[in-house]
């Protein structure tokens, strides 16, 4: 499977979708894909949408693609995120928390709709 990632812009958010194999590598170009595609558009929310198949990747990996990522997400007002594939839940939380201990804005949720209602929330006007 290949790596693919679909770019929508919401009226208050980008929607990054991506998909392909579930490794570090494809997680941290998905991030950095995403954040660029938020700086170009002039967006301050980002809803994440993994559909990566295959096993958690390692919590060290975790650790690594989040400290790599972290400065960058931290510039945006709002990150939500959402697994697509069952993943092992500790592995979500874990990197969820090593995001907002590096001052992101991110919170996990279970479905598209929830993520989206969260990102809206205090939206300023465009």
């Amino acid at each position: 499977m290949d790596y693919r990632l679909t770019i929508t812009q919401r009226p208050s958010f980008l929607h990054a979708s991506v998909v392909g194999p579930n490794t570090p590598q494809n997680v941290l170009r998905f991030l950095e894909q995403a954040y660029a595609a938020c700086v170009e558009r002039g967006q301050g929310a980002l809803l994440l949408e993994m559909n990566l198949s295959g096993p958690s990747i390692g919590s060290a990996n975790i650790f690594n693609v989040i400290a790599q990522r972290s400065a960058d997400g931290a510039k945006l007002r709002k990150i939500a995120y959402v697994d697509r594939i069952e993943r092992d839940p500790e592995k979500v939380r874990f990197a969820e928390t090593v995001a907002v201990n590096r001052g992101v804005n991110v919170r996990v949720f279970p479905d598209i709709e929830a993520a989206g209602r969260w990102l809206v929330e205090d939206a300023p006007s465009r």
